[in-house]
């Protein structure tokens, strides 16, 4: 077997060169958001980005139900553990805030 014909049975072939972002922002968003980055129309920028970040979050969504139906459920709750932490939190404090009010109530 030729060496092109092994590397492209051993991993999918690259359509591009360019680097593509794999979190929820871009390297360009991120620097916008940063304040490092000037553009010629910040509100259609920031719009864009915003609506592109969406569709982001809208693919991990897809992509934790694949993993779930994969049977990959160790992957799934590392990713909720590790990024749904602050909501998680938020909901514990709104629990103990409604506990104390109803004892300061009895």
């Amino acid at each position: 077997m030729a060496v092109g014909m092994l590397h492209h049975y051993m991993e999918t072939p690259q359509r591009s060169r360019t680097r593509v972002s794999t979190g929820i922002l871009s390297d360009g968003e991120r620097a916008f958001f940063q304040g490092e980055k000037e553009v010629k129309d910040p509100d259609g920028y920031q719009r864009n980005a915003r609506y592109r970040a969406r569709q982001r979050m809208d693919q991990i969504e897809e992509d934790l139900e694949v993993l779930r139906d994969a049977g990959q459920d160790d992957l799934v709750d590392e990713f909720v553990n590790r990024f749904g932490r602050v909501e998680r939190l938020e909901r514990e404090v709104d629990k103990l805030r409604a506990e104390l009010e109803a004892e300061r109530d009895e």
